[in-house]
């Protein structure tokens, strides 16, 4: 009969509570691992937990491909989810996609539009082939407070200043129409800017009115700010425009200016970037940038 002595009982005991012990924290470890993992929806429900308005029932700010289950790698944030920015995504590690604006070429990402059509398959493949979410930010990055698509305007402008924030009117320095649009330009990079209006016109008072506002919002801002100057995304060329002609025509010091929609709103996807980072200060988040696609003749 073999008999322990006191110090090997000892010594088994501490080798056995070491072991032990070893075997919880890997437990732990693990299951705090697998509980670290995350997803789409999490990411989305982060976002609604934070906008300053309760999440509407009918938005369009929704998934419009894949699974919100799946692990993110990475986010990019954008104007708009081209097949060139899913690429690029992809190349940056990020599978969750974030898009201002629609994905498949209607306001509603409709898909049945356009079912069979050969441009849409093919960025539905890649959107599958490489696991990606894309989830919609629209309805409510407008109307949250502060809306973060004017902040981030405004911030790139420099005109924080001269801004009420929640307002769409600015005081500005007094200068001549064109200067000012020479200084739109060189701030906001736009390379297609239009404008109704006389260069040498004395402007000083602006109002806002960015991307697909409509005409009917047009004319609101207008009525509110009583403007020299309107800044729009988009506009109806037989609307918008030609109220302006006819107010130039009866002498009143009216112009207006069409930035066209991405250069009038992307800097607000940059603002988004950060407001997201700072829920996730450890999570890869990318802007990438859409752009302007188009370009003025000669």
């Amino acid at each position: 009969m073999c008999i322990m002595s006191d110090n090997s009982k000892n010594n088994t005991l501490v080798k056995y509570l070491k072991v032990s012990l070893f075997l919880v924290v890997l437990f732990v470890g693990s299951k705090a691992n697998a509980q670290s993992h995350l997803t789409a929806n999490q990411v989305i429900e982060k976002i609604r937990k934070n906008v300053t308005i309760p999440w509407m029932q009918e938005t369009r700010d929704v998934i419009i491909y894949g699974k919100g289950e799946t692990e993110v790698k990475g986010i990019a944030v954008t104007f708009m989810s081209t097949l060139a920015v899913l690429q690029k995504a992809k190349e940056a590690g990020c599978n969750f996609v974030i898009t201002h604006e629609p994905t498949f070429y209607s306001h509603y990402d409709d898909l049945k539009i356009h079912n069979g059509d050969p441009v849409q398959e093919a960025k539905i493949k890649f959107i599958e082939e490489n696991n990606m979410v894309i989830f919609r930010f629209h309805d409510h990055q407008h109307r949250t407070f502060p809306d973060q698509i004017y902040e981030g305007v405004v911030e790139k402008m420099g005109w924080k200043q001269y801004w009420k924030v929640g307002s769409k009117s600015f005081e500005m320095p007094e200068t001549t129409l064109g200067k000012f649009v020479a200084d739109l330009q060189k701030h906001s990079g736009g390379k297609t800017i239009r404008i109704v209006g006389d260069p040498k016109m004395k402007v000083k008072k602006v109002g806002l009115a960015l991307g697909a506002a409509g005409t009917d919002t047009h004319f609101k801002v207008l009525k509110e700010t009583n403007c020299d100057v309107l800044i729009v995304g988009e506009s109806n060329e037989w609307e918008t425009a030609p109220y302006f002609q006819d107010a130039q025509t009866l002498g009143q010091n009216k112009a207006l200016v069409v930035m066209g929609h991405a250069d009038s709103e992307e800097a607000g996807m940059v603002y988004f970037k950060s407001w997201l980072q700072k829920f996730y200060p450890n999570t890869k988040i990318e802007f990438i940038e859409a752009g302007n696609p188009f370009w003025a003749g000669k």
